[in-house]
């Protein structure tokens, strides 16, 4: 299984989030640290607002933050807001495929995905961001800021 891009950003995102602290920072700012493209990474972001998990100003002084604590954030919650989680076509009710029903394939693809988003809901956005100062200083924030 694979991440799109997005969720990846998004993701890495919220980290930066996580990490910086209180207050709003600039996608321009966070697209920086992270070598994205700063119009892909606004498209992230509005895609984050849209679930939930931030909050934006426009405008001078404004940006991005976190709209709970990080230890409230559900590392699959987040994968699972942004992501196409379905496997294969029969997961979302597609019922063009010929051993759609008696397949032994479906249970076991379902039991797959189910172990995958499990491991990640037992990750906190917070649990993540654990190394805190290590990853302060890869992205390049201060430490008052």
């Amino acid at each position: 299984m694979q991440l799109t891009d997005r969720t990846d950003l998004a993701l890495r995102l919220l980290l930066y989030l996580a990490v910086h602290g209180e207050g709003r920072v600039s996608v321009g700012v966070i697209a920086r640290a992270y070598g994205a493209s700063e119009a892909h990474l606004a498209k992230v972001a509005q895609a984050l607002v849209h679930s939930g998990f931030v909050d934006t100003v426009p405008g001078r002084g404004g940006g991005v933050r976190l709209t709970r604590d990080p230890a409230e954030f559900r590392v699959g919650e987040v994968v699972r807001a942004l992501e196409p989680i379905a496997l294969v076509a029969c997961f979302t009710g597609d019922k063009t495929c010929p051993v759609s029903g008696p397949c032994g394939l479906q249970p076991v693809l379902r039991a797959a995905s189910d172990a995958f988003l499990a491991v990640l809901d037992g990750v906190t956005l917070a649990e993540a961001a654990a190394e805190r100062g290590a990853l302060r200083r890869r992205l390049g924030i201060a430490v008052g800021g």
